[in-house]
């Protein structure tokens, strides 16, 4: 019997309960953070998902932080974090004061970190919670790739990767996951697609944005939507490249393409979902009508988190530096450049597409 404690009962972490539960090898307890009080009070009740509008499975043991028996942490198998970027601090703190060190512990939380060196690349939580939960890197386990909550949990079928240091974790991992419409490829570069699963929230927002940008009587311009997504993915690539602390390139191997996580599931894959949905998406639509970051989140996403918007911060910096040292080549980056300007200067957003490399 394998003990799996997913953290956090927003739509993503409760999701991903569902598979592993199928599994009469695994015990499933989905924890709610302080702020899943009421989903948790729900699912008790009917096991109704309030947010996900899904029945979750009966072997789904739910429960409040406080029901939480920490002998129940402590024995844990494999503990996944399933809380949003803004909660992953709480998250790793909750767990360091416990002095909790699953045997694997695993990330559906993505975002990047700021550099303390400014002139650094940031971070991304590979990098942190390999740092501040002083366990081999080996023992952390990244989770990418298309995977839309609610047809998850409604056993949609989907495709995603387990990454991991080393790799054994990654498949060892998957035999307590996978079904048959679950379906889990395993990768090697960890802190690559942990990478890719943030930046394609910020690339999303001006691919999102052809939607609204070029309006058609029937709908809208298919072309510079699609020109846009194709440049994005070149551009997941070269950033995700950069901060995985390889050696940048600014020419696209073919090599390159076929190994490289930002050319699978965890990039291009995982980009184009995000781009059909969801709030990056939504943000990047109002762009492209001409608003400007702080008109939509002062106005019609009011109290939104945006995480596109919050990797875009943190890559402000690191960027610029890069770009100025020659080690990024902006001219090849031209959506990271213009959708950086949004955020720091709050302009409209207006891809030139005669930047574009040829």
């Amino acid at each position: 019997m394998s003990n799996i404690v997913i953290i956090g009962a927003g739509v993503m972490g409760s999701a991903l309960a569902v598979p592993p539960s199928e599994s009469t090898d695994n015990h499933v307890t989905l924890v709610g953070s302080p702020l899943d009080d009421a989903i948790i009070d729900a699912v008790q009740h009917n096991r109704h998902h309030p947010t996900l509008d899904v029945a979750l499975p009966e072997s789904i043991n739910a429960l409040h932080l406080g029901e939480l028996d920490e002998q129940h942490l402590n024995s844990a198998d494999i503990i996944v974090l399933g809380v949003s970027s803004a909660g992953i601090n709480w998250a790793v703190n909750y767990l360091e004061s416990r002095n909790i060190r699953p045997p694997v512990l695993a990330l559906v939380t993505k975002g990047l970190v700021s550099n303390s060196d400014k002139h650094g690349a940031p971070l991304t939580y590979a990098d942190v919670l390999a740092a501040s939960m002083t366990s081999p890197a080996g023992q952390l386990v990244g989770i990418g790739g298309p995977c839309i909550a609610r047809e998850l949990a409604l056993g949609i079928p989907t495709r995603v990767t387990f990454a991991a240091k080393n790799e054994v974790l990654a498949k060892d991992m998957r035999a307590h996951f996978q079904t048959p419409y679950y379906r889990i490829t395993t990768h090697a570069d960890f802190v690559a697609l942990e990478a890719c699963a943030a930046l394609k929230n910020f690339l999303c927002i001006g691919v999102s944005a052809m939607f609204t940008a070029y309006p058609l009587h029937d709908n809208h311009a298919k072309n510079p939507l699609a020109a846009l997504y194709n440049q994005a993915v070149r551009e997941l690539f070269t950033l995700s490249h950069w901060i995985s602390n390889s050696s940048p390139s600014h020419h696209f191997t073919n090599q390159h393409m076929q190994n490289h996580v930002a050319f699978d599931l965890a990039g291009m894959g995982d980009m184009h979902v995000t781009v059909g949905g969801g709030r990056n998406s939504r943000l990047g639509r109002y762009l492209g009508q001409g608003k400007t970051i702080n008109q939509v989140t002062s106005g019609a996403m009011k109290g939104v988190t945006v995480e596109g918007v919050d990797t875009g911060r943190n890559l402000l910096d690191g960027f610029r530096a890069a770009c100025c040292e020659g080690v990024l080549d902006i001219k090849q980056l031209p959506l990271t450049d213009t959708l950086l300007t949004c955020i720091d200067e709050d302009t409209r957003f207006h891809f030139d597409f005669s930047s574009l490399p040829v």
